[in-house]
């Protein structure tokens, strides 16, 4: 469980610092990066306080992670099928894809970790 929580430390600092170093300097920072931030302050926090709140709080991390990739991934996805154009949408699609995907393990390696828990009270 102890590198579980380092990579769910680790994935939640590299999303927040990614969306601070992306809008970094413009002005609307505040409203489009505030839901990724939050995101991953809440990845980070889990991770640290795990010992504490015990596994429900990385499952429930896990889950708005892969909320926020599907909330990211569907626009992308109509825009790339339906148009209008958008630059980039083929690599934002792909790699929201792959953050869905890794969230989805994570997720359901959070719900086992937590079931063998429960059953090892």
């Amino acid at each position: 469980m102890k590198r579980f929580r380092i990579i769910t430390f680790a994935a939640g600092s590299l999303l927040a610092a990614s969306e601070l170093a992306r809008w970094w300097g413009n002005p609307r920072l505040v409203p489009l990066a505030f839901d990724e931030v939050l995101v991953g302050a809440g990845l980070a926090l889990a991770a640290l306080l795990t010992k504490r709140l015990g596994p429900s709080a990385i499952v429930a991390a896990w889950g708005a992670f892969c909320g926020l990739m599907l909330s990211l991934l569907v626009p992308t996805l109509d825009h790339l099928l339906h148009g209008p154009p958008k630059q980039s949408a083929g690599f934002y699609g792909v790699v929201l894809t792959a953050m869905l995907c890794l969230g989805l393990a994570a997720l359901a390696h959070a719900l086992a970790s937590a079931r063998e828990g429960r059953r090892a009270r």
